[in-house]
């Protein structure tokens, strides 16, 4: 009796002729024992019988008789490809091709060569094999060359008067083409290159080489604007604590320092710092009717570093609040800024000695060869 789940079995069902061979995981329970075991039991496909090949085999030879010749009319007269089929019966049936003489009719049946205008005869043999049993068949076509038009008749000529021209001069240096052919006059040209592959290649490739260096110069240029405010912002600190200190309002120090920047550019074209620019933009917002409270905030978020967005934030507070404890609280801001300033321009310079090391190595590699090359050529 079987267990509860499962289903007793007495026999499985075979697979199919071509299907494979198929695994079959089975529990057995032996008499006397307690537990049962797990078996994988491995379950052959169905083989033919000696009859049943035979007449497999004879089914596919009637066939192939009918079926070799392909598109031609018969054997007497091959002028298109014949018809090798590899296997037959579904599959059943494998057959191997051999033609004799080697070289006029391929594997496949295609027709490789026939320049004999009476015809060549080649012997077809095949070889069918099902389920280990074997049977040959063998016949005869007659292979002639293909009806050509009289168009490629004509090119077919100035083909072999081509390769005859380059036959008879092949010791010379320089191959005479045909003029003529079948009398008519012949004029040979060669297709130029077209440039227009390769200058759109070229012009993609530099576009993307342009788009590629635009991009490392923002990036380059992004990267030393945010240096230079970093460096700057312990002496931004310092000026505005001194002109607070002085009792200048707040907006009388960005006027101040302003004012400053603009003569100390004026001087120097070249001279241009990112936060001054910022504090001037600040001060034209002001005058253009912007609240000092939202200016002090955009000029922050135009700095996009964190000191500068909470600088911009306190001296907004501090507007509506008063600006008393605004000098201390820029004087702390300013001595934690130095220390701040030493740690970023000390990181610069570790990466100024990175980029460094490159030129280093190369310069290392040509001083050993300048050692070693005499060394080597005096052996």
């Amino acid at each position: 009796m079987a267990e509860p789940g499962k289903t007793e079995m007495k026999s499985l069902v075979r697979p199919g002729y071509g299907e494979g061979d198929r695994k079959e995981a089975l529990s057995a329970q032996v008499e006397g024992e307690e537990e049962a075991r797990q078996l994988e039991i491995t379950v052959q496909e169905r083989k033919y019988t000696d009859r049943e090949k035979q007449q497999l085999l004879d089914n596919a030879v009637r066939e192939l008789e009918t079926t070799l010749p392909g598109e031609n009319t018969s054997l007497d007269e091959v002028r298109s490809d014949l018809n090798f089929p590899v296997s037959m019966e579904d599959g059943a049936v494998k057959v191997s091709w051999v033609t004799i003489p080697y070289g006029i009719i391929g594997e496949d049946g295609r027709i490789i060569q026939a320049e004999e205008e009476e015809g060549t005869l080649v012997n077809i043999q095949a070889v069918l094999t099902c389920g280990g049993r074997e049977e040959t068949y063998e016949s005869y076509a007659r292979v002639f060359p293909p009806v050509l038009s009289e168009k490629e008749q004509l090119y077919q000529s100035l083909q072999k008067e081509a390769e005859r021209s380059d036959a008879d001069g092949s010791h010379e240096e320089t191959m005479k083409l045909p003029e003529q052919v079948d009398g008519k006059g012949v004029t040979w040209s060669r297709d130029s290159e077209n440039p227009f592959p390769a200058l759109l290649a070229l012009t993609l490739i530099a576009a993307v080489c342009v788009y590629l260096e635009m991009d490392s110069m923002v990036h380059k240029r992004a990267e030393f604007r945010k240096n230079q405010l970093m460096l700057d912002y312990p002496d931004l600190m310092w000026k505005m604590t001194m002109l607070l200190g002085a009792g200048l309002s707040i907006k009388g120090v960005f006027t101040r320092i302003s004012e400053e920047y603009q003569k100390q550019r004026g001087s120097d074209r070249k001279r241009m710092r990112y936060v001054y620019e910022e504090v001037t933009c600040a001060c034209y917002e002001m005058q253009s009717g912007i609240s000092e409270s939202q200016a002090y905030e955009r000029f922050g978020k135009r700095c996009q570093l964190p000191e500068y967005i909470r600088l911009g934030s306190v001296l907004s507070q501090n507007l509506k609040k008063g600006s008393r404890g605004l000098t201390c609280l820029l004087e702390q801001e300013a001595e934690s800024s130095l220390s701040d300033r030493k740690n970023h321009a000390r990181k610069i310079g570790e990466q100024a000695g990175t980029k460094l090391l490159l030129p280093m190595v190369l310069m290392l590699g040509i001083v050993l060869v300048i050692l070693m090359v005499p060394a080597f050529l005096s052996f």
